[in-house]
């Protein structure tokens, strides 16, 4: 660790022990896979997506500027967080007018769709991809492999600029990680971590009243359909056989439909 991050220490901790107590943290055990430690609470991993979201989202990703859909999306993603496993967190929906398709996640809870994707969707396939990134949240995959890929000057310094430090040293640390950032999104998670969100993103679906099926059968549709998507699309990026997914995700909808009176 370089020089600069306990400089940034020193100058900001009081900052962030009163915004978030306690840095290390284990997660909550109502994930199947069990707890896992990462290095920053609740509330400071939501100051690290709204960092990113910001500084290095917002600025390549223009919205897709249409109300009626956005409120659309939003009634979506109320309902499948609050049948997720983290439904104290707010969850920021957005879609990027694109006509690729797109889906990723932030740490803390900040989900993107592109509009290509969302227009070729109907309800219950927006549903199963929101569903599929808020689970990836849930689970603390998005910022785990954050925080192990950019490393911990990266991650005070996202922290930092999240809870609005403006500092022109850190601005600029956090805007030189897009490349990196982006390389993650575009990446895929590893085997596990898809597969956890897989099954997760189909109990949501059954949960909030969506068809539990919906998962599986939107990644048939996008099998068919890969010479659309877009650099961040981890879904179709997965290390994982699409075929293996479907039939898994069909399995899971199978169980979740019985519970649920599917």
């Amino acid at each position: 660790m370089s020089s600069f991050v306990p400089k940034l220490l020193v100058f900001f901790l009081p900052v962030i022990c009163c915004v978030c107590m306690g840095c290390a943290t284990a997660r909550p055990p109502a994930i199947p896979s069990g707890p896992e430690t990462v290095v920053v609470d609740s509330a400071e991993e939501v100051q690290v997506g709204r960092s990113m979201a910001q500084l290095i989202i917002a600025p390549r990703y223009a919205p897709w500027n249409n109300s009626v859909e956005q409120r659309r999306l939003n009634a979506i993603g109320r309902k499948i967080a609050a049948a997720s496993d983290r439904p104290d967190i707010v969850y920021h929906l957005q879609t990027f007018d694109s006509p690729d398709y797109d889906a990723f996640a932030l740490p803390g809870g900040y989900v993107y769709l592109s509009r290509g994707l969302y227009q070729d969707l109907d309800d219950d396939g927006r549903a199963a991809i929101v569903a599929h990134e808020i689970a990836h949240v849930a689970a603390y995959h998005t910022v785990k492999r954050m925080q192990s890929v950019l490393g911990d000057e990266m991650f005070v310094g996202l922290v930092l600029a999240g809870v609005g430090q403006k500092d022109p040293q850190i601005i600029r640390m956090v805007a030189g990680a897009s490349d990196a950032v982006f390389d993650l999104l575009g990446r895929g998670y590893g085997r596990q971590d898809e597969l956890e969100a897989d099954a997760l993103a189909v109990k949501y679906l059954a949960r909030a009243g969506y068809d539990p099926y919906a998962l599986a059968d939107t990644l048939e549709f996008l099998m068919k359909e890969k010479k659309k998507a877009g650099k961040a699309f981890e879904i179709l990026n997965a290390p994982v056989r699409m075929s293996e997914r479907i039939r898994r995700s069909r399995k899971e909808a199978e169980i979740a439909g019985a519970g649920f009176g599917f």
